[in-house]
């Protein structure tokens, strides 16, 4: 039978069956029978909580391919290797836990920022592996389950003793700069809103910025929404040019469908001609609109889609192969020769902001962008898809901004 496997890495298992692979099974039984050798007391606590959690999943749940990953976690601790929780992009979780668990693992990664993992490396060790269980439990459709319920226990535990508030607040911030009527051009107030929004993503490391446009009630409601995508596109370009990670921001238009100030139709309210920015949170909450963006982050772009695979990520209408992807393109190359698949299937993807004919041709872009430089890396590719406006979330969606790079067996 034909085995279909999406690649994930040098790290990743090299067929994604039913059954254990041999490197499977070695990698659970070296994280079983050895201690950690180096590292930090938070790294050795790391490994000894993955190894734990390896054990139960092997003796309890028979879920070796799972068991792997976490024991090459747990492996990479214990060599004192830095390893960080899971991203929420590695497996697919139903759309009405995401708001939960990416405000989850921002908290953890602030807390581990704000020097967690020294003060109480036991505590964060668990609250880690904790993190990583529950990702796999909603995945696997166990709403709330007992991994939720253990990184919840143990989260008090990280907080530091005097300005807890602090890291609560540093979780998200919200930003706005308002527009002259009609006009989608950056004020030098705006502009310098703007610097403040970049230094705050900076210091936060927050893994989202999100971009609304929003225009006031004068003019139709089809002029309105081109207009509220301009001043979008434009705060976009400006964030873009002071630094922020394309990958990262997640942009949409909401015209006059969300007022900031309420009136009638046929108002000209200064308050209303504004795009907003919000740093830190998968979900807008104001208007209940959201929208998610991955990658980045100083360890190269990629996210898992589906139950296992990888892509490379673009900018908002963009088919501009960024360095980071091309680093990540090597590693395809190495991967490709190494598991020697029969073919080397390339997707090509889009968000829904643009036109149909917009979005073929630029997922089209993308993936032929992809193709042409694994090919100049020394790889091959079988065969070039398009596939325009498949996304999981809002048309925005950061996610669908990509070419995945399948292996066939």
């Amino acid at each position: 039978m034909k085995r279909i496997v999406r690649w994930v890495g040098l790290s990743a298992t090299a067929a994604l069956a039913a059954c254990a692979m041999p490197s499977d099974v070695s990698d659970v039984q070296m994280i079983l029978g050895s201690k950690a050798t180096s590292g930090t007391p938070f790294a050795q606590a790391l490994f000894q909580e993955y190894q734990a959690y390896t054990a139960q999943q092997v003796q309890t749940e028979v879920e070796w391919v799972d068991a792997s990953d976490t024991a090459r976690k747990g492996l990479r601790a214990g060599a004192g290797e830095a390893v960080l929780p899971d991203e929420l992009s590695q497996r697919p979780i139903p759309a009405s836990a995401l708001p939960e668990l990416t405000a989850a693992r921002a908290r953890l990664m602030a807390y581990f920022a704000g020097g967690a993992t020294q003060r109480v490396p036991a505590a964060a060790a668990k609250a880690q592996v904790a993190f990583d269980c529950w990702l796999e439990q909603e995945a696997e459709g166990i709403a709330k389950g007992p991994c939720r319920t253990t990184f919840l226990a143990h989260e008090p535990m990280l907080k530091k003793a005097v300005g807890v508030t602090e890291v609560a607040a540093d979780t998200r911030r919200d930003f706005t700069v308002t527009f002259a009527l009609g006009s989608a051009q950056i004020s030098a107030q705006a502009a310098q809103t703007l610097k403040e929004v970049v230094a705050a993503q900076a210091q936060m490391r927050a893994p989202v910025v999100m971009v609304a446009g929003f225009t006031d009630t004068l003019g139709s409601a089809d002029a309105n929404m081109r207009l509220a995508r301009q001043r979008a596109d434009a705060v976009t370009a400006e964030l873009v040019k002071l630094g922020v990670n394309p990958a990262i921001i997640a942009e949409d238009a909401l015209g006059e469908t969300s007022l900031a100030v309420k009136t009638q139709d046929g108002v000209a309210e200064a308050k209303n001609r504004r795009v907003e920015i919000t740093l830190g949170s998968a979900t807008w909450s104001r208007a209940g609109y959201g929208g998610y963006a991955y990658g980045g982050g100083g360890h190269g772009w990629g996210g898992y889609y589906g139950a296992h695979s990888q892509a490379v990520f673009f900018a908002p209408g963009s088919s501009k192969l960024s360095a980071e992807a091309i680093e990540r393109l090597k590693q395809v190359v190495v991967a490709q020769k190494s598991m020697k698949p029969l073919s080397v299937r390339v997707i090509g993807f889009t968000d829904r902001t643009g036109s149909a004919a917009t979005n073929a041709r630029l997922s089209r872009e993308r993936a032929q962008a992809v193709a042409t430089e694994i090919a100049k890396l020394g790889g091959t590719t079988t065969s070039v898809e398009a596939r325009p406006g498949e996304t999981w979330g809002m048309g925005h969606d950061g996610r669908a901004r990509r070419v995945e790079i399948l292996f066939d067996y």
